[in-house]
């Protein structure tokens, strides 16, 4: 288990890594410094019981990547002397991806949503592929995108890249090497069974990386001169991406003015469309290659306000977008996820500012010591919360405040320097993003911090993270544990999951399990989500669901 004093080894400013592996959760003490207001970091003691150390989930700046065994060589691109592009790599047989005495998969409970439209039993694999990018298509193929480092340190090499596809919900998987010398700088995002994409770098030139043959071989594609990197990147089918990229950065190192570029030949063509004047866009959703939808904020606000956002929609493939606000003091970031289940029914994680006392017995704790150079300050709130949004935060801090209650006579609590954060919260909308509603969130999640969000239909949708619930994992205590939230009315109503950590499961770097990344439903049947884990981790769980038609 972890405590601050290690953490002097790692980076803790590095926030275009953090963006850039935004889907990629390596968990250490530092996510609540970058959402907290004011806040310098949690703390996790239990000063009754020796030995034990305790933590929450928190985003690394190097955040999830982390890759499993070096399977095999990495694809040798056609090409031998530098980034002759295009190209493309030589056919490669996948090899079965395996873990030594991999445990049975462990149910984790019913659940029902509170309308009962749907039943089911979400499964936890605890052997799944490393930490990474994360996406189904369809319900008979799971695409995971993940690196290999030599271990956790923020900073360490990327060794090599493989894509990992599972064709049965992430019970079993096989790995097929990328393109040696391809460095992600977008999530992957997959159209069909058999085709995936990838914005990132290959040599150090910006490119998009496609599969048509489900992770066999590769074309490489450069983007147009001086576009910048690809950040966000949605592909609603087969030949046909949109995405956000951006030539310079903030002073936190986050995209800025990004512009919309699209292909609608698999990458053999580009056009590039600016978005708007004095926005930067921060992620984005496509379900047609003329329908997109984009989050983010206003230049004017300065790249530190998390509690206001800006949302756009295009119609005509992004020739042009209408801008508008999302409710004031519901704040969008480079860690917020966006999913759409057509042109008009989107949602959109993002952050609302709450209470969160500490129980009594951080009172008779030290103050907390942050290495050198780990951000203090919070994003700032610069307009007042509308109505909505005030609801949202007095139901979270009131959340918060019954969970220190219960803590308060506990072994494990959670303390924090400060009694003001941002927590997570969902918004939707109903017409493609011109206006959005911030929605309750479940009164049993206190302080939710959410990493990944699908919605297969306009009245289902399924969020990950972590809740504020500490948690037992071998012989120690975390402060926090993974979950899952879903709805089946459009997000008026939620329902949770969670999970248990199975004696002996895979635990690396004691970060595994407190929180879970990047969720992907390709029905309203079939979920998978892609578990957290330190850089360099070979493993993390798989959660998934399949619900019998006769159940729905």
């Amino acid at each position: 288990m972890r405590d601050l004093s290690e953490l002097s080894r790692l980076d803790p400013v590095d926030l275009d890594r953090a963006h850039v592996l935004t889907s990629r959760p390596v968990f250490d003490e530092l996510r609540r410094a970058t959402v907290a207001l004011g806040r310098d970091e949690d703390r996790f003691a239990d000063p009754e019981s020796s030995g034990a150390r305790s933590r929450r989930p928190v985003v690394l700046p190097a955040l999830a990547v982390g890759v499993a065994l070096v399977l095999g060589v990495l694809a040798t691109v056609v090409a031998t002397s530098g980034p002759s592009l295009p190209a493309t790599t030589t056919w490669h047989a996948g090899r079965a991806f395996s873990v030594a005495a991999r445990p049975a998969r462990h149910a984790a409970g019913t659940w029902r949503l509170v309308d009962d439209v749907l039943t089911g039993t979400w499964q936890q694999d605890t052997s799944g592929p490393p930490p990474g990018y994360f996406d189904c298509p369809v319900p008979s193929a799971c695409y995971a995108m993940s690196g290999h480092y030599p271990d956790a340190n923020a900073g360490a090499p990327l060794l090599g890249e493989s894509l990992y596809v599972s064709t049965d919900v992430g019970s079993t998987w096989t790995v097929f090497p990328m393109p040696s010398g391809f460095a992600p700088t977008s999530p992957l995002s997959c159209a069909g069974a058999t085709t995936c994409a990838a914005g990132g770098t290959y040599q150090g030139r910006a490119v998009l990386v496609v599969t048509t043959d489900g992770g066999h071989s590769f074309e490489i594609d450069p983007l147009p001169s001086g576009a910048g990197n690809i950040y966000a990147l949605s592909c609603p089918a087969a030949g046909t991406c949109g995405a956000l990229v951006a030539a310079r950065t903030d002073a936190n190192n986050a995209p800025l003015d990004a512009t919309f570029l699209e292909t609608t030949d698999g990458g053999g063509s580009f056009s590039d469309h600016q978005v708007a004047t004095g926005y930067s866009m921060s992620a984005l959703d496509c379900t047609s290659a003329l329908d997109c939808t984009a989050v983010g904020n206003s230049d004017a606000l300065g790249p530190n306000d998390w509690t206001a956002g800006v949302a756009g929609v295009t119609t005509d493939g992004g020739a042009s977008w209408t801008m508008g606000p999302l409710p004031t003091g519901f704040g969008i970031s480079y860690l917020s996820q966006l999913s759409c289940a057509d042109a008009g029914h989107c949602a959109v994680t993002g952050w609302v500012a709450a209470t969160v006392p500490n129980p009594p017995q951080c009172a008779k704790l030290p103050p907390v010591t942050l290495p050198p150079g780990t951000p203090t300050t919070a994003p700032a709130t610069t307009t007042p919360a509308n109505p909505a949004v005030q609801a949202v935060s007095a139901s979270e801090s009131e959340v918060a405040a019954a969970e220190a209650e219960r803590q308060a006579g506990a072994k494990s609590f959670t303390c924090s320097s400060s009694t003001h954060m941002l927590l997570g919260d969902i918004a939707t909308t109903a017409d493609g993003g011109r206006s959005w509603t911030p929605e309750p969130m479940p009164a049993d999640v206190p302080t939710p911090q959410f990493s990944g969000l699908s919605c297969p239909t306009a009245e289902e949708c399924w969020a990950s993270g972590s809740e504020g619930v500490p948690e037992q994992v071998g012989n120690g205590t975390n402060g926090g544990s993974p979950v899952l939230i879903g709805t089946t009315n459009g997000g008026a109503t939620w329902s949770k999951v969670t999970f248990s950590v199975p004696k002996g499961a895979p635990d690396y770097d004691g970060q595994s399990y407190l929180d879970i990344g990047a969720i992907s439903c390709p029905t309203t049947n079939v979920c998978a989500a892609l578990g957290s884990a330190a850089q360099g981790s070979p493993t993390t769980p798989v959660y998934s669901l399949v619900v019998p038609p006769s159940s729905s």
